[in-house]
């Protein structure tokens, strides 16, 4: 494929309603579904290009012209099995959908997998609620005033130092917990310093 093409990814969660988000899959150059996503695409009349996973949840007798990529290795999920299908493939830019929703182990267990990727893949993930990116080292995000802006680390602990938020974080130690959510941006845009991956959620 194009490398140059925009590549989405849709996973086995809640869909997005809006119709903007909608549309960004559709308007996207390749479109990769994990598993039974693919039953929710077509429902939408979107037909992806590969369809990744163990099959547990496919309704094969609706999948046509799609190439089929089985993954049967229980000791990995479907979505870690497809970042490494990318990697394999050189597709290192991605937009993410389906991340949440519907099974709350498979919620959490996306946003880990997510961390552990940060480093060999570009993505976003977009819900109907947040967009969110990873973070490590200094970045800037774009942004509104106004935005709600909520910061996890997954694991370790981060060092954090924050421009343009209502409540300004200096040197702040942020280690898995609920410490740096819901702050505010005060600018079209802000940044943040992270000596580890962290996870930006941004309130759409």
């Amino acid at each position: 494929m194009n490398r140059k093409k925009n590549v989405s990814i849709v996973l086995n969660g809640q869909m997005p309603d809006d119709h903007v988000l909608v549309n960004q899959i559709i308007d996207s150059g390749f479109i990769i579904a994990v598993d039974g996503s693919a039953n929710k695409l077509i429902d939408l009349g979107i037909i992806p290009d590969v369809i990744i996973g163990d099959f547990d949840s496919l309704q094969a007798k609706r999948i046509k012209n799609v190439k089929l990529i089985e993954t049967p290795d229980q000791n990995k999920t479907d979505f870690r099995k497809t970042l490494d299908w990318c990697i394999e493939k050189n597709i290192l830019s991605i937009s993410i959908f389906g991340i949440s929703g519907k099974s709350d182990d498979h919620f959490l267990a996306n946003y880990y997998t997510l961390c552990d990727f940060s480093e060999k893949i570009s993505w976003k993930a977009f819900t109907d609620f947040s967009v969110i990116s990873p973070c490590t080292g200094n970045r800037e995000f774009e942004s509104f005033k106004g935005q709600k802006v909520s910061l996890f680390c997954m694991k370790g602990s981060s060092t954090i130092t924050s421009k343009n938020l209502e409540y300004p974080l200096k040197s702040y130690q942020l280690k898995p917990s609920d410490k740096a959510v819901r702050n505010i941006a005060i600018a079209d845009q802000f940044e943040i310093e992270s000596t580890n991956t962290i996870l930006v959620f941004q309130g759409r």
